[in-house]
């Protein structure tokens, strides 16, 4: 890596400024923060911006609020200081030998249903590899990649969450179209029978959270077709747990991603139904940042997440 007049220039203190502005604190925050005086704080975002050659803050404001400038490089300044934080808490391990962690991010039923397998194979083809696997939604995960927490992401891109400024910082993979798919138990009376959303709503529903896609992508269609949302629902973020109840509760449906769905009924006594119209989701992909540097480990594993997908799709 060059040694660029920004990086000769540039001090961590000065990005600290930037993220503590974006969250609402003023000079004089900043300066008990960092145990300095306010005339020290003024100077420092002084020198930052003659580095930048712009203003990051808005001086006509009586907080320290930051200039459209200001905001765009805000986001850099918090990978900065995330990739720092980890390189904090990575050191124990790499005294001792470890080697570097992958932090990977995705949503709980991508990282049951598709993840599981090409992780298990990826630790016994790199031993000593290390790796930070954190679930979740997908606009919490792609605010953690864009900070610069995450190596990559597996789910989908939710485009709603991000600027375009954001989005175009992101490199995405498509791997496969999803959709929302419906499941109950083999034994359910009459689900030969159950062909809308009328005929299911007379029953429970087992399903993810309310602020995941699967959810949010449900109410959009009930609300345009005039349906009442369920009444009887369980809510759970939990593959296995999705399965065992819809597996003792013939006469449940299940919600959930078409992943899912194919997961369910290989390993649990369930039926997909066909549903009409389909609800489409958006695309499960690769997420990752276009400035990341090149990983090997990442890249091994990642070639092992494509080649499962297409073996999760050939057995379907």
């Amino acid at each position: 890596m060059r040694q660029t007049p920004l990086v000769r220039r540039l001090r961590l203190p000065q990005l600290l400024l930037v993220c503590m502005a974006g969250n609402g604190d003023n000079f004089r925050a900043m300066a008990d923060a960092l145990h300095v005086t306010q005339p020290a704080i003024t100077k420092m975002a002084h020198e930052l911006e003659r580095t930048l050659g712009a203003a990051v803050f808005d001086r006509s404001a009586s907080d320290a609020r930051l200039t459209p400038f200001g905001q765009a490089v805000r986001t850099h300044a918090q990978q900065v200081l995330a990739a720092l934080e980890q390189l904090e808490q990575d050191l124990p391990r790499y005294r001792e030998g470890a080697a570097p962690a992958l932090h990977l991010g995705s949503p709980s039923f991508t990282a049951a249903v598709l993840l599981a397998r090409p992780v298990a194979q990826w630790l016994q083809q790199l031993p000593g590899v290390q790796v930070s696997m954190r679930d979740g939604v997908s606009a919490d995960l792609l605010a953690a990649l864009l900070a610069g927490e995450l190596d990559c992401v597996i789910g989908s891109l939710e485009e709603t969450a991000a600027s375009d400024a954001d989005l175009a910082r992101l490199q995405f993979e498509p791997l496969y179209d999803d959709h929302v798919a419906f499941v109950t138990h083999a034994d359910t009376a009459g689900s030969q029978r159950l062909r809308s959303f009328a005929h299911l709503l007379t029953l429970p529903w087992v399903m993810p959270p309310r602020n995941s896609q699967v959810w949010m992508a449900l109410r959009r269609e009930f609300t345009t077709a005039g349906h009442d949302l369920p009444r009887g629902m369980v809510e759970a973020s939990s593959v296995p747990a999705i399965g065992a109840i819809l597996s003792h509760a013939p006469g449940t449906i299940g919600a959930m991603r078409a992943d899912v769905a194919r997961y369910l009924t290989r390993h649990f006594s369930l039926r997909q139904l066909d549903i009409r119209p389909v609800i489409a989701l958006p695309q499960v992909g690769i997420l990752r940042l276009r400035a990341a540097p090149r990983s090997e480990p990442l890249e091994t594993l990642l070639a092992l997440v494509r080649a499962e997908v297409t073996e999760l799709f050939a057995r379907s």
